[in-house]
């Protein structure tokens, strides 16, 4: 069968899909990636088929993405709406202030009547290769080009489903005729369907089902049918450095800040507390950070700065890593049996992966704003010393292992496909 990927446009949307998408091209099947013109390079760079969407002088930049942010106003509105509570605060923080804006900014702009960029490329796309699956990241309008060319479509999540999640509790609110506002993921749909002539349903909203990588007990209230799946590390590709085949003579502690952290800020208080607590470890450390997020910095002595590492190659020989609390990041640390450290305010989806991470055992977490250097680099040393995190590492990785892998998934994903297809 013809398998359609349309990703949001980074690398940590893009690397969690390949390994599916390997296993897709391996089982016989033809796979192409469908994305903004930015991600080609990647995507060829991992062995796959690249579809640039429209052209780069028309696409949004990921820069412009705050542009789509809800208003104070809105937020507050959706929020009385969807009845957020304290234990609401992180589903609700990452939809409002990040999946909103990820579904805008490459759908039609609202108040208008034309097609954001790379919407009829998308469709033409579809109608012209005829997939029989359309895999689409936080991109509906691809469910809506599925629809027009008679292809079963899903969703592959990169994290918990928060749009899933919002979506369910506002029809347990009502939905719109009890609320008196509309759905925000309608808002976004809604213009593209009718400019084809179709009307909004959930499967356009959400799937007709969902690839989901996120462990069992991070997941999301949000009834939506799911195919659950190892998330196999792929962290990009690159030669390995020479340095890297000798073993360390002291416990090698890796320091990431992932992909969003590189490309939208530097946070420069954060590193230089981190390069200090690290300093007076008895450690080799290796930073993946990069020029940006290097200046101005004093950096010690046991510190080994990299611009860019795929972790696949970094952790096999390290004792922890120190990191952002991305999905991306923790899954290789897990695949590793790693033990790891998550930074408190470094990304809004870190506070959930850090739960994951030390209910189970598995490691700790850090709070430059709250902790010294000094306690820090006892919390880190605590990992490194005792035994009992290296068993909750362990721990992780068999729950990982008992995941089906990507290769699993494929029997599934085809009888699926047969039985969603229409035509």
């Amino acid at each position: 069968m013809r398998v359609l990927f349309t990703v949001w446009p980074m690398s940590a949307h893009l690397y969690p899909v390949v390994p599916l998408a390997w296993a897709l091209q391996g089982a016989g099947h033809e796979v192409r990636v469908a994305s903004h013109p930015a991600l080609t390079e990647s995507v060829t760079a991992a062995g796959l088929t690249a579809v640039p969407l429209s052209d780069a002088d028309t696409m949004p930049a990921l820069s412009a993405v705050g542009r789509f942010m809800i208003d104070d106003e809105e937020r507050g509105r959706l929020a009385e709406a969807l009845a957020i509570g304290p234990g609401d605060q992180d589903a609700w923080q990452m939809f409002s202030d990040y999946a909103l804006a990820a579904l805008r900014i490459f759908h039609t702009p609202e108040g208008s009547s034309a097609l954001a960029p790379g919407v009829e490329h998308l469709v033409d796309v579809a109608r012209s290769w005829q997939p029989d699956l359309v895999l689409w990241d936080q991109w509906p309008a691809a469910a809506v080009a599925a629809r027009l060319c008679g292809a079963a479509q899903a969703r592959t999540l990169w994290g918990p489903d928060y749009c899933g999640w919002a979506r369910a509790r506002f029809l347990e609110r009502g939905g719109a005729p009890a609320l008196g506002l509309e759905d925000p993921l309608v808002d976004v749909v809604r213009p593209i369907a009718e400019h084809y002539g179709l009307d909004v349903d959930e499967e356009l909203l959400l799937g007709q089902w969902s690839v989901d990588p996120t462990p069992a007990s991070m997941r999301l209230r949000t009834g939506a049918r799911t195919v659950a799946v190892r998330r196999v590390p792929y962290t990009g590709v690159g030669a390995v450095p020479e340095w890297l085949h000798r073993a360390p003579k002291r416990p090698r502690v890796a320091l990431s800040l992932g992909m969003s952290g590189r490309l939208f800020h530097t946070n420069a208080a954060m590193i230089a507390d981190m390069l200090e607590t690290v300093g007076g470890l008895d450690a080799e450390v290796v930073a993946t950070l990069n020029e940006a997020q290097l200046a101005g910095q004093h950096v010690p002595d046991n510190v080994r700065t990299v611009d860019y590492l795929p972790l696949n190659q970094l952790l096999p020989s390290c004792s922890a890593i120190i990191h952002h609390g991305g999905g991306g990041t923790l899954s290789a640390a897990v695949a590793h049996q790693v033990p790891q450290l998550v930074l408190r305010d470094e990304g809004v989806e870190g506070p959930a992966y850090a739960r994951y991470l030390t209910d189970r055992g598995a490691g700790l977490t850090l709070d430059h704003k709250e902790q010294s250097p000094q306690e820090m680099r006892a919390r880190i040393q605590r990992v490194l010393q005792e035994p009992r995190f290296r068993a909750g590492a362990d721990t992780l990785h068999a729950d990982w292992l008992a995941t089906p892998s990507p290769h699993d998934v494929v029997p599934v994903l085809e009888g699926l496909t047969a039985r969603y297809r229409r035509r």
